[in-house]
Parts: C-alpha cells; sequence; structure tokens
C-alpha cells in the first residue's frame, strides 16, 4: 500500500518539474487514469507478494514495481504530449524505470539500516530486484504497444 501512495507522491511533482522545465503546457489531472492503473498494479503486486512472502513473491513485488513504473511513464509522456520514436521511448522507459528501481533500492538500504528490517533476502536481492523491475516494464510495454496498434488499426 506505501509503494502506490508512493507512485503518486512522486509523480505528480516529477511531472510538473519536467513541464516545467520543457515549457509545456499540461494538466495533471487529464491522465490520471495511468497513475490509477500504476497504483493497481502495486497493490496487486502487493498483494500477490503475500502468497510467497520469499524470494518469488519478492520478485513479484518487484515485477508489480516495474508494471507501475511502465503506468507511470505513460502517465508522463501523455500528460506532457512527449513523442519520439518507439526506439527512443523503449530507451527512456529503461531509464525511468531503472531509475525508480534504484530510488527503490536505496530506500530498502536506508531502512535497513534505521532499523527496519533485513529487507534483503540474500546478496543477489537487490539484481533480482533489477530483473524483476525490467521484465515487469518490458511485458508491460509489449502488452500497451500491442493494445495501441491494435486499436490504431481499427480506427482505420
Amino acid at each position: 500500500m506505501i509503494h502506490a501512495v508512493l507512485y503518486v507522491a512522486f509523480i505528480l511533482p516529477f511531472t510538473a518539474w519536467l513541464g516545467f522545465e520543457l515549457k509545456r503546457n499540461y494538466s495533471l489531472s487529464e491522465q490520471k487514469k495511468w497513475i490509477v492503473a500504476a497504483v493497481f498494479g502495486g497493490l496487486i503486486g502487493g498483494l500477490l507478494s503475500l502468497l510467497n512472502p520469499y524470494v518469488f513473491g519478492n520478485f513479484l513485488l518487484h515485477m508489480s514495481g516495474g508494471v507501475s513504473a511502465t503506468f507511470l511513464f505513460v502517465y508522463l509522456f501523455k500528460t506532457l504530449k512527449l513523442q519520439f520514436s518507439w526506439r527512443l521511448e523503449l530507451v527512456l522507459l529503461f531509464a525511468f524505470v531503472c531509475m525508480l528501481g534504484v530510488l527503490n533500492e536505496l530506500a530498502e538500504y536506508f531502512l535497513e539500516l534505521l532499523g527496519f528490517g533485513p529487507l534483503s533476502h540474500d546478496t543477489q536481492d537487490t539484481w533480482r530486484d533489477f530483473v524483476a523491475n525490467t521484465v515487469g516494464a518490458l511485458l508491460t510495454w509489449g502488452i500497451i504497444q500491442a493494445w495501441w496498434y491494435t486499436t490504431r488499426q481499427q480506427k482505420n
């Protein structure tokens, strides 16, 4: 649940800042369905991770982080009306997911230093989390792209 709140707390000021830097006109509420999708992606991942709280559940949790990050990325792009080739968008998606993944791992590290856990399952935890984030992002991006392609074909 905390991840879902943090998604919104992060993306709104980040989008506003980036819109200011790029000198774009935007509405933070126009594309809110993508934020809702990100929140639900995080909630579903959190629930699935409870089924197996160890390595597999943790992988699902971080995979849902990649799913949610992709929805936030789409929100950002649609809100600011950014358009690039699909190849550059894929690179930017990877950079965005990696940025959020690193921020998450830093948060886990500092929470452990403050005595709130161990949050790492083993010495491979961080790397497995990055792989899970990337897998979740790529699967979600592929599904979104296929959906957009199908809806464009139906309009033509």
